[in-house]
């Protein structure tokens, strides 16, 4: 069992319980590559991968393309597996929508370079995706009366980072409210 790391003159080690020196690793020995070197690499599972991603959203495009009206910003291909082509929208409606269309859409994608055998064309509905740091921030907001009753516990309360919470806490008045 180990305590801990350590970094000492460029070597990363690991302590053990009485304070001796298990293990250390010299960190100039670590080579770091650039991301654009390892992509670049015609071998790398990574540079097969980017690709693969690159000639989805080619044909993500060339579909968007072809199509008319608002469908086209609500569709992606997802996947393109043996002959079947996999297309993802937002919401049900839109996937009505496509389904209505899926004869024109299989014959626009044989058009296609490489797409020429292709037979079926899968629908599925990817709802969008949104980080909660897209949320509006939630603030708490008081009423007059809870800022003072706030206030007056901070003032009776002997324990000072409790105190302190209250007084930050009572800041938190909004003037609209009673």
């Amino acid at each position: 069992m180990y305590i801990g790391f350590f970094v000492d003159n460029y070597n990363i080690c690991r302590q053990n319980p009485d304070n001796s020196v298990n293990y250390c690793h010299n960190s100039r020995a670590m080579s770091s590559k650039p991301v654009a070197k390892i992509l670049s690499r015609r071998d790398s599972a990574l540079n097969s991968l980017l690709e693969r991603a690159q000639y989805l959203q080619q044909l993500t495009q060339a579909l968007r393309d072809s199509l008319d009206g608002p469908l086209a910003a609500h569709v992606t291909v997802a996947n393109l597996r043996e002959q079947t082509i996999v297309i993802t929208t937002d919401t049900p409606a839109w996937l009505t929508q496509l389904r209505y269309q899926a004869p024109t859409i299989l014959d626009l994608l044989k058009t296609l370079p490489g797409l020429q055998k292709l037979q079926k064309v899968q629908f599925k509905i990817q709802p969008v995706s949104f980080s909660l740091s897209a949320l509006p921030s939630r603030r708490a907001n008081l009423s007059t009366s809870s800022a003072h009753f706030l206030k007056s516990a901070a003032f009776a309360t002997e324990d000072p980072e409790l105190a302190e919470a209250f007084y930050r806490l009572s800041r938190h008045q909004h003037t609209d409210k009673q």
